[in-house]
């Protein structure tokens, strides 16, 4: 282990006095032959008479630095077991869309229900499935009975997003698109449940991007398809735009007293685009924009502190060579 020249200053009195233990002696005696200060300081304390020096402070400040340096290796370790944790977790329960088949949504039709009482707030599939509760496809706040499109919905979907489109004839268009966080799926044992959407839409699409289906009312004439997000895209552009400038700026004011604000404000932009990268590898869309946003905002603060960490391990390495 190398030890900072401001350690072997500390130390330096005691060792010219023979009042060291034999591993700190080879500590110093292998820093002297590498460091030309040291040799020079040390050659300062040995013919110039000194008063006596004090024992405790140089044990304090190896204790200190040894201490420092487990702090450091500990906090580095569980933030790279966070970001490797929360990446493999990522991928594991991330929402697949699931493409049309037969049999996977069937309409029952319209019936008058009271929408407290049949929403429950979460609906348990059979044991035997083995999946998570499915939440009703448009859950309703009123109290009074009215009349809703009854769904009978595979046991394949863990949940729906939607989108809702007026049209120019005043009629109420809702795309459904199911989606499944069950990797395993498709070896399920396919069951059903059955599932309200309140108020009853004038027509009900099965399908955002792929080929879609109408399970509801009258086809429209045209069609509407409903494209995934592209802002990811955008943040990964400004976040390399502000690393390139910030990163430029740094190294041209590196030598500035406070060059350090500089640097951190490099790391963040930095560390976003390495969340990016871990979570969504090369891809810039999201059909699940506000997961998506979280989850890579969540990863940035354990890369942007891995990395303000680590940059100053590494100047605390440089500083004993």
């Amino acid at each position: 282990m190398k030890l900072p020249c401001s350690v072997i200053h500390d130390l330096l009195p005691l060792y010219a006095e023979n009042m060291v233990e034999p591993d700190t002696k080879d500590l110093v005696d292998q820093h002297l032959t590498e460091c030309p200060d040291c040799q020079k300081r040390f050659s300062e304390i040995e013919t110039s008479p000194e008063p006596p020096v004090e024992t405790v402070k140089p044990l304090q400040s190896l204790r200190k630095e040894i201490r420092k340096r487990r702090w450091y290796t500990a906090i580095l370790a569980a933030l790279c077991v966070f970001i490797a944790v929360f990446t493999y977790f990522f991928y594991a329960t991330s929402m697949n869309y699931i493409l049309w088949q037969d049999g996977l949504i069937e309409v029952v039709g319209v019936e008058t229900v009271n929408p407290a009482e049949y929403y429950s707030g979460e609906v348990y599939l059979p044991t035997d499935d083995k999946a998570a509760p499915v939440p009703t496809v448009a859950p309703a706040s009123a109290e009074q009975s009215c009349e809703a499109l009854i769904l009978k919905v595979s046991s394949f979907i863990n949940g729906f997003e939607e989108h809702v489109v007026v049209e120019d004839d005043g009629t109420t268009t809702v795309i459904l698109q199911a989606f499944s966080t069950n990797q395993g799926s498709s070896h399920q044992t396919q069951s059903y449940y059955e599932s309200t959407y309140y108020p009853v839409p004038d027509r009900l699409i099965y399908g955002f991007e792929q080929r879609q289906v109408l399970l509801w009312g009258t086809p429209l004439n045209g069609g509407t398809v409903v494209l995934p997000r592209l802002a990811l895209g955008y943040y990964l552009l400004i976040a390399a735009g502000l690393s390139g400038l910030l990163g430029l700026i740094w190294v041209i004011f590196r030598k500035w007293d406070y060059s350090w604000i500089l640097r951190q404000l490099f790391f963040a932009p930095i560390s976003y685009i390495l969340s990016h990268i871990l979570l969504k590898g090369t891809k810039t869309t999201s059909n699940f924009m506000e997961h998506d946003l979280f989850s890579i905002l969540l990863v940035v603060l354990a890369v942007y502190a891995f990395l303000s960490i680590a940059w100053q391990v590494f100047l605390n390495r440089r500083k004993e060579t």
